[in-house]
């Protein structure tokens, strides 16, 4: 270790504040003036279906990019860390291997931006089980909302959890006594006020603004941080700069550790299934699992499709569409790279931090070491005086993005697939009380985000929780959907079957593979490892396993049929 070089006192001066109250409230204002002339649900939960695609397909992305990103794919790359019985850490480079996951990312959002997208602007459709709900009835629909509701909280609770860190790490400098409880609290209050206040309007807007703070943050990050690595701080060759990021972090960035194809013909068929599993990152699962997966979350997900139903017609929310596919891989490349650089950097300091990332007042019940406390470290301890707020700034502004959109969706799946009934007019609601429904429905998602992101505190890996969750009910709701599509029209019973199949399926792996660590330890039960990609796809099966299995037993329409729908729109 370089004692020279050890770590300063963390801090947050005043201008850092400055920087942080400027953010807060310049978010909030959009979010207020957006709220303007609402007076209709179709304003509330599709801006009026007249926002622009530019706007639509930044939203999307910064959506999806969340705090997981921020903060979750720098830990990628960082690897594992153990914190042993001396008190020493100990630390695995990881690999980039989740840039693999990009191909999957943009295949899958150039089948939805033309195979799905054009089944929406064909009625007047405000959330995707609507169209279960025109071939099944409305039994299919408010299944799998409900179904979906529950996918949605625990996904978007785990987003929550991720800021939460960042911000108690902050805090706690100069607030000794601030804890993950009260950072809960203070970012789903900022986040539903202009949401709840302002629908989706508000949020495809300040989702914009945020999306160039936190990709401003990151390439600041990735850019800055090398330049540190010189005299004290240079590689023990005495190489600065990038090359001391070669020298130590090389292996990270090697292609040999993270460019894999996921079929090896010269193993065994046992081996490379086992690979395709449960192996790290490849072409294969991207190309496969995981396009699947997008083309659930960007073509029946309430949370992204809610964006492109407020653009005014297919063709502008294809056009949104294809822009997140072009903007996602670069972007994973960025955080990526912060991973890798901040690797470099506290490989060369000895992994000497001011603050432990085994803080028992952020991850009280399993105190351990982990990679998602790295970055927030970094943050408060060597960035420089401004960048500092603005880095908290950009960390917070990938947390309310998703945030944000996950309880515009939530509220519009509760509102108009549980209080609209079946041919009822749904353009212009109910004016101010079909509004105030809305906005109640807005802050009881608040809670739901809240309890469930306190509840996930303890996990060793955040990023990997998150796809986890989503799987549980993500692959039966695109079962259905697929059955919808080729069925047109039948009885609910088999879609609703296949949807709590898929469930109760995905819960009992998800047990067996200890990804619950609220509900038992992972180390008292972990029999099986599948790679999350996969969740989904499993799901899917399960789902349409049951449904097309049960469609004999009940022939009898309960719907109009999907494309009834369509022609009488």
């Amino acid at each position: 270790m370089n004692e020279a070089a050890a770590a300063p006192e963390a801090t947050f001066a005043l201008i850092d504040w400055l920087v942080l109250i400027t953010y807060t409230l310049g978010v909030t204002g959009v979010g207020l003036w957006m709220a303007r002339g609402q007076s209709s649900n179709r304003d509330y939960f599709l801006g009026g279906r007249n926002l622009p695609w530019w706007v639509v397909g930044l939203s999307i992305i910064a959506t999806e990019t969340s705090a997981l990103t921020f903060i979750g794919l720098p830990a990628a790359s960082i690897g594992a860390i153990v914190l042993g019985e001396n008190g020493q850490l100990s630390v695995a480079g990881g690999t980039i291997g989740f840039l693999l996951v990009g191909f999957g990312y943009f295949l899958g959002r150039v089948i939805v931006a033309f195979a799905i997208l054009p089944m929406y602007f064909k009625g007047d459709v405000y959330t995707p089980y609507q169209l279960l709900g025109r071939a099944f009835g409305p039994v299919a629909q408010r299944t799998a909302s409900a179904f979906q509701l529950v996918g949605m909280a625990l996904a978007a609770g785990v987003r929550v959890l991720v800021p939460a860190i960042a911000v108690t790490i902050v805090l706690q400098t100069s607030f000794p006594g601030w804890n993950i409880y009260l950072s809960v609290a203070v970012i789903m209050l900022v986040a539903l006020f202009y949401t709840s206040i302002g629908g989706i309007k508000s949020v495809v807007w300040t989702d914009m603004i945020q999306y160039f703070i936190f990709i401003g943050g990151g390439i600041f990050a990735m850019l800055y941080i090398p330049t540190l690595l010189k005299g004290n701080m240079a590689a023990p060759s005495g190489a600065t700069g990038w090359g001391a990021v070669g020298e130590v972090a090389g292996h990270i960035t090697d292609t040999e550790n993270w460019w894999k194809f996921g079929i090896d013909f010269e193993k065994s068929f046992s081996e490379n299934f086992s690979l395709m599993f449960t192996g790290p990152y490849n072409l294969f699962m991207s190309l496969i699992p995981v396009t699947i997966g997008i083309v659930f979350a960007f073509g029946f997900d309430q949370l992204n499709v809610q964006r492109v139903l407020g653009c005014k017609d297919k063709k502008e929310s294809a056009k949104a569409m294809l822009l997140s596919a072009v903007l996602i891989a670069p972007q994973f490349f960025v955080f990526l790279m912060v991973g890798v650089v901040l690797f470099a950097f506290y490989t060369i300091l000895d992994w000497n931090m001011s603050l432990p990332p085994w803080d028992t007042t952020i991850n009280a019940e399993t105190p351990k070491a982990t990679a998602d406390y790295v970055f927030p470290i970094w943050i408060v301890t060597y960035a420089p005086p401004v960048v500092k707020g603005f880095l908290i700034a950009g960390v917070l502004s990938a947390a309310m993005s998703s945030i944000s959109s996950a309880l515009t969706a939530m509220s519009s799946m509760v509102v108009m697939d549980f209080t609209k009934k079946e041919g009822q007019d749904t353009s212009d609601g109910d004016g101010d009380s079909s509004l105030m429904i809305s906005r109640i429905a807005t802050i009881a998602a608040g809670v739901a985000l809240s309890l469930v992101a306190l509840a996930c505190r303890g996990n060793e890996s955040i990023l990997s929780l998150a796809f986890k969750v989503a799987g549980i009910t993500g692959g039966g709701i695109l079962g259905a959907f697929i059955y919808t599509i080729i069925v047109r029209r039948g009885h609910f019973l088999p879609v609703v079957a296949g949807i709590v199949a898929a469930f109760l399926f995905m819960t009992g792996l998800n047990y067996l593979m200890g990804s619950f660590a609220f509900f038992m330890p992972p180390e008292n039960l972990k029999v099986v490892s599948i790679t999350w990609p996969w969740h989904v796809v499993i799901g899917m099966a399960v789902c349409m396993l049951v449904a097309f299995a049960t469609l004999p037993f009940f022939k009898e329409p309960t719907g109009q049929g999907l494309d009834a729908e369509y022609s009488s729109s």
